[in-house]
């Protein structure tokens, strides 16, 4: 009787809360849903934390994860990485900032001392010569997340860039050329915004041609490792033409390294690149070209001036809303102790051929001669005046 009552109201039940029962079976299957995609995002979190190099593997094996990482993103997203929302890609910026540049927490300083430092550009220049084998379009991306995701955030951003200028000089002479062609590249697409191009070159010069006179051979001939970039990083030269050239930086192997790149046809395509943007013409005639002047006058002209050919063209080849300088030259011969002693014969041509090509008048010299700052070169007054 128990049972067929129990039975009955089983049934009675069935009937009564079925549709309800249904909805609450319902809601219970999806909550456990819920539950379990929860579940899942928290182990991909923890998943990615757990893939953090700087967690669980120290230097240099978190460098080599995150590279790998880099690449594996950049595949990913093909030849839309740039302008996507990938570069910006804050988890993967952060383990950059933690296991590549080893940032410390300020975010001021690197974790890394001298020698690890240097063992992470022989890193990074490794990384760059094992992906020449991939299309231009490909290592750039890899060359752009890592060192451009922070463009907006002024002090990690800075932080990339220094460390890019240093790998830039290391990659000279590992030699990874494809390191500056990509530099070469971002230059060209920031343009004249900033001052990155002048201090690559500076570290170059600082490394290569700023080498004491009594240093061992070595050291005296690694100008030569700068020799092959005319080659292998024709878009690179033209930078280093225009910001090597300074009055301090006059010096014989830098202008051996230039007659170098600079001899026959090859010139014109160089010069060509420096007129086709303002930033670099305007500085090339206003800084570069004086100073070549002034290293010719001291060297005495076509006997030990490799590129004294080079110089003196540019009085007729020069065609440009932007005229070559010739003030600037003066001045430095005039008021620097360095440069005081100068071939008479030689400066006297150069200021022949800026007369005849518009550039430096008589009127100018004449102009030039009446300035204080001029007086060394008043006792030439005849003799130039008369060139």
């Amino acid at each position: 009787m128990w049972l067929r009552v129990r039975k009955s109201c089983t049934k009675s039940e069935r009937s009564i809360f079925g549709s309800s029962g249904e909805k609450m079976r319902s809601e219970r299957n999806t909550a456990e849903i819920k539950r379990n995609l929860a579940m899942e995002r928290r182990n991909s979190s923890s998943n990615i934390k757990s893939n953090s190099p700087r967690k669980h593997k120290s230097f240099p094996a978190c460098v080599t994860d995150i590279l790998e990482q880099v690449t594996k993103v950049c595949d990913q997203q093909g030849q839309k990485w740039r302008g996507t929302a990938s570069l910006r890609n804050n988890e993967l910026q952060h383990q950059l900032d933690n296991s590549l540049f080893c940032i410390s927490p300020d975010r001021r300083i690197s974790r890394l001392n001298q020698i690890q430092q240097f063992r992470l550009l022989q890193i990074l220049c490794d990384y760059f010569k094992e992906k020449e084998s991939e299309s231009r379009g490909n290592q750039y991306s890899y060359f752009e997340a890592i060192f451009c995701g922070r463009e907006g955030e002024p002090i990690l951003h800075e932080t990339r860039i220094s460390l890019l200028i240093n790998l830039c000089s290391l990659a000279v002479q590992y030699p990874c050329y494809s390191v500056l062609k990509h530099i070469a590249q971002w230059l060209q697409k920031i343009g004249s915004g900033k001052s990155y191009a002048q201090q690559f070159v500076s570290l170059l010069v600082d490394h290569y041609i700023f080498i004491p006179e009594d240093s061992n051979l070595v050291r005296r001939f690694l100008y030569k490792y700068l020799l092959p970039l005319a080659d292998e990083v024709p878009d690179f030269v033209p930078y280093f033409v225009v910001y090597s050239v300074t009055k301090d930086s006059l010096r014989h192997p830098l202008f051996k390294v230039l007659s170098h790149w600079l001899k026959g046809s090859r010139s014109d395509s160089f010069i060509a690149c420096i007129k086709g943007a303002q930033f670099l013409a305007k500085h090339f005639t206003s800084t570069s070209f004086p100073c070549m002047v002034v290293y010719d006058c001291v060297v005495g002209g076509a006997r030990e001036n490799p590129l004294h050919g080079f110089i003196t063209m540019l009085y007729s080849n020069w065609e440009l809303s932007i005229p070559l300088e010739f003030g600037p030259a003066l001045e430095i011969l005039s008021s620097t102790a360095d440069y005081s002693t100068f071939n008479r014969d030689t400066l006297c041509y150069h200021l022949h051929l800026a007369n005849l090509s518009g550039i430096f008048t008589e009127k100018d010299l004449i102009d030039a001669l009446g300035k204080s700052q001029y007086s060394i070169l008043k006792s030439l007054q005849h003799k130039l005046l008369k060139s």
